[in-house]
């Protein structure tokens, strides 16, 4: 690109921002973040853990809240998951194989809520164990310190429906239900 061109560029997009056009910022979890799975079993309740999660996030802001999100992708590696029981561990990770879970947006709408608050109605494909399915979900966010923001949320799932099998263990006699419940405290900075 020539010098020309450039200088055309930049006046170009100075102008759009003064226009009022919001350039979307990339935003990561921050540590600290916590993902995790809440479910029931014949015998006791149970939650496992995201050990880690990846996730990239494009959004607008002006004066500190956030307008619109374009773009968001989360991923957890199965082998990640901890239950805090060995077992537990083990029978997770057979009946999730070793394809990530991961949740890519196709739409969201921020709305206001109160208190600084604010909803969000996400939209995505959402992927376990290989198969992949439509998933909507509410969202509350808050702006905090320093241009981050605290999302927090949770999305039920029926495993069958994503072709997984509800461990068993004991010859059977314990068996975990069908629907969990996906859960989430993350901060995304930038």
């Amino acid at each position: 690109m020539n010098a020309r061109a450039t200088l055309t560029a930049v006046a170009l997009i100075a102008a759009l921002g003064l226009a009022g056009w919001n350039v979307a910022t990339r935003y990561t979890f921050a540590s600290g973040s916590r993902v995790w799975v809440e479910g029931t079993s014949t015998i006791h309740d149970w939650d496992c853990e995201a050990g880690r999660v990846n996730a990239t996030m494009d959004a607008t802001t002006a004066s500190g809240a956030m307008n619109a999100i374009s773009a968001l992708t989360v991923t957890v590696p199965v082998a990640q998951m901890d239950c805090d029981n060995g077992t537990m561990n083990r029978k997770l990770r057979d009946a999730l194989g070793t394809s990530p879970i991961q949740f890519t947006l196709t739409n969201a709408n921020v709305g206001n809520v109160s208190n600084g608050r604010f909803g969000v109605r996400a939209t995505g494909r959402l992927t376990i164990h290989g198969t992949t399915r439509n998933q909507t979900f509410t969202v509350i966010g808050r702006p905090l310190s320093n241009g981050r923001f605290r999302f927090t949320g949770e999305v039920p799932v029926t495993m069958s429906q994503f072709g997984v099998e509800p461990p068993r263990a004991m010859a059977g006699t314990l068996r975990t239900g069908d629907r969990v419940t996906v859960k989430f405290d993350v901060t995304a900075a930038r």
